[in-house]
This record gives C-alpha cells, sequence and structure tokens, in this order.
C-alpha cells in the first residue's frame, strides 16, 4: 500500500494512525511496527512517528532501532521533554552513558523538577561508579518528593557501600516507615546494627540481583578484580583425589554463570539454580548449563529428584548464614565420591556472623565443624583474596569438601 499526500484522505491516515497506536498500546508490536513505518514513508520529518516507533522498538528490546528513532525525533521537535527523557533512557540502554547523562543534564536545565529525569540521571552516576554524584541526584529526587521508594532505596544502598551507617540507617528507618513490611531493609539494617541473623531473605536476594544484574558482571570482575571461579577451579584442579570428568554438576546460586564456565571442561551435564530471574537469563546465554531452575537453594535441595557428583557455590554464602540445612540436604543427593567446591569470606575466630556489608561471614572453625557433622570430609582450605572492597582486598577461603571418608 503506497500512501501520498496526495492520494490519501486525512481520515485513511487518521485510521491507519490510530490503528497502529492501539495495537502498540496492546502489545502487537510488528502491527505497531507496519503501521508507522507506512506512514512515515509519506511523512519522514514527523517526529511523533518516529517517537512512537522507538517506544516500539523499546518495548521490544532492540535498543539500536530504539535510539535512531528517538533520536530523529529528538532532533526534529528538541522541545519536546518525552522524547528527551527516552532518548537519555535509550542511550544509558545502549552503553553510552555519558550521553545519556547529556540529555538528562539538558532536560534539567529547562525542568529542574523533573523527579524522574533525577532518579535516571542517578542510575547513571552509579553505572560510572561516580557515588557522589548519584548521591547528590537520588537527594535531589527526594527532595522533590520524600516518598520517592526506589530513590530512598538507592540511596540507602550507596550511603552502606560507602561505609557511611549512620546516614544509611536514616534511610533503611525511612523506607519501612512507609513499607513496614519491607524484608530487604529491615536485614540491611539489622546488618548495620549488628544483630545476629540466620539468612538473608529470599526477596532481598531476588531484588538485588534482578535490580544490578545488567552490567553486574562486568563491575565485579572489572571493577573489583573478581576472579572466584577461576580460583576455586584452581584448587579443584589440584586435589589429587577428584575424577577427570564429572556426570552430573549442580552450580548453587550460579548467576551469571562464571562458575560454569569455569568448570564446564570437566562436567558432561551441569544444572545451575538462582533466585533472581534477570541473572539466569544471563546465565543462559553462556551456554554451558543443561539446565537452569530459578529457586531458592533450600527449596531446589528439598525437592531435588536428581543425584550429583559435583557441587559448586561460588561467593553465594554471603547471602546464606547457616549452613547445616544446606550441607546436610548436599550430602542427601550426592553421589559417591562427589566433591563440593565453594567459597566464603573469612572471620577471624569461631561461628558466622552477618557484617554491617550485609553479608555474611565464616570461621574456619564453623566450616570443619558443620562438614565433619553432615558427612563431609574438608580435603582442602586455601587462602584467597576474594575481591576488591573500597580498594583494599577481600580476605576469603577457598573449601574442596568430599562425600566420603577421605582427608587432607
Amino acid at each position: 500500500m503506497d500512501i501520498s499526500r496526495e492520494s490519501c484522505q486525512e481520515d485513511e491516515l487518521n485510521r491507519l494512525f490510530a490503528g497502529a497506536c492501539t495495537a502498540q498500546t496492546e502489545g502487537r508490536f510488528a502491527e505497531a511496527e507496519k503501521g508507522y513505518l507506512l506512514l512515515l514513508q509519506s511523512f519522514p520529518d514527523a517526529p511523533l512517528l518516529h517517537y512512537n516507533l522507538g517506544l516500539v522498538y523499546y518495548s521490544l528490546e532492540d535498543f539500536s532501532k530504539a535510539l535512531r528513532e528517538f533520536s530523529l525525533a529528538h532532533d526534529l521537535q528538541p522541545d519536546d521533554a518525552d522524547m528527551g527523557f527516552n532518548l537519555a533512557l535509550c542511550l544509558k540502554k545502549t552503553g553510552d552513558i555519558t550521553g545519556a547523562i547529556d540529555v538528562f543534564r539538558q532536560l534539567l536545565v529547562t525542568m529542574p523538577d523533573h523527579t524522574d529525569c533525577w532518579y535516571n540521571l542517578a542510575g547513571c552516576y552509579r553505572e560510572i561508579h561516580d557515588d557522589s554524584q548519584a548521591i547528590t541526584c537520588y537527594s535531589q529526587a527526594l527532595a522533590l518528593n520524600a516518598n520517592y521508594l526506589p530513590a530512598l532505596n538507592n540511596l540507602a544502598y550507596l550511603y552502606h557501600r560507602q561505609g557511611d551507617h549512620e546516614q544509611a540507617a536514616v534511610c533503611y528507618q525511612q523506607l519501612l516507615a512507609l513499607r513496614p513490611e519491607d524484608e530487604s531493609a529491615k536485614y540491611m539494617l539489622a546488618s548495620i546494627s549488628g544483630k545476629t541473623l540466620d539468612c538473608a531473605p529470599d526477596v532481598y536476594v531476588r531484588s538485588f540481583f534482578d535490580a544490578y544484574a545488567e552490567g553486574f558482571e562486568q563491575s565485579l570482575v572489572d571493577g573489583l578484580g573478581y576472579d572466584n571461579p577461576r580460583q576455586l577451579y584452581s584448587c579443584f584442579a589440584r586435589c589429587q583425589t577428584r575424577k577427570i570428568i564429572y556426570d552430573h554438576g549442580l552450580d548453587l546460586g550460579c548467576g551469571t554463570g562464571l562458575a560454569g564456565v569455569a568448570f564446564q571442561d570437566v562436567l558432561r551435564v551441569l544444572d545451575g539454580v538462582d533466585l533472581s530471574a534477570n541473572m539466569l537469563r544471563q546465565a543462559a546465554e553462556k551456554e554451558c548449563y543443561s539446565a537452569l531452575y530459578q529457586d531458592s537453594i533450600c527449596n531446589f535441595l528439598q525437592t531435588a529428584t536428581c543425584n550429583y557428583d559435583l557441587f559448586l557455590a561460588t561467593d553465594v554464602f554471603i547471602y546464606v548464614g547457616e549452613l547445616q540445612q544446606i550441607f546436610s540436604s548436599l550430602a542427601s543427593i550426592a553421589l559417591p565420591e562427589a566433591l563440593f567446591c565453594f567459597s566464603t569470606e573469612y572471620l577471624e575466630g569461631t561461628g558466622y556472623c552477618l557484617r554491617q556489608t550485609g553479608r555474611f561471614a565464616y570461621s574456619s572453625d564453623y566450616i570443619r565443624t558443620t562438614a565433619a557433622n553432615t558427612g563431609w570430609t574438608v580435603l582442602a582450605e586455601e587462602s584467597t583474596r576474594l575481591r576488591k572492597e573500597r580498594e583494599e582486598w577481600l580476605e576469603g577461603r577457598l573449601w574442596i569438601l568430599g562425600a566420603d571418608s577421605r582427608v587432607i
């Protein structure tokens, strides 16, 4: 159908535009795309058509095409705040953080009370690890709307990460005043207050990693020097009683799949389990897992129908706490001569504790005692540097346990 200004009546154009808008609203994006592209043949300089088409591509997560359309719309109508705002969002999605910051800043010159703009600008600064600017922007968003829960939550997190526990506690208390059922805020406030808890709530782990899955791996590896999976594999490789190939492995809290990549060559089949759907999507892209399950570790182990001969848990128990149940559950589904490879944050002394960082640390005595009480034998314990925290290396331990009576 070739539409031109001469051959088409106004009502026909309106019908076509309305149909594309309806299709877009109802999620029939291919139909909407077709309608907008058809209209653009006759009206290539119509900013609204480019903008709506950009929204279609954004919904389809085709961010490169969305960026093209938003850029055209913004060039044609630079004073439109919605077009500028979505352009900035798309720039961030495509990795142009500097460009996104520039557009958000331009919008705020004329619209200084744009709360969402301040909030998303803060997210850009977080992306480039400029926490000071991010804190300023989140604070500005909250000055405009004191009940803006996402800004308050992220501000609490940044204060907490910086070690400003007093300001973090204030934010968590404000969160709980607005949302008393917030288990994540309760957990983080408990960690700051020095309270002893047995575990991190599932909702905290799920929401934390769902929110930061995008860019998490790059930030952890490149920004914090994280190399735990490779270190754990090297420890495993030095274990003289290990098998050459394992039949069925289970990666506990598999995250983005870094441990799967490190161990895939010694496994015929590898499954992974994680609470975060967004992390599991990234793990699937590694193409080293036969099956991936969205579940808590404890629930998955209690309902598992398979037996395994290799268990992995890299940087996972920092969000677990008490390990007796997990160790027992693993022993119950372990094949003969199974190995259990994992890492922990190191705690001097005895027992385990929830640190002010919101992570759990474990003493060597606690791991050895728990292993002995649940049918595991310690085959290896090695000191390691887990990752950087405020420019200092965090001390940890690498562990290899065996499911039979072997000794170091």
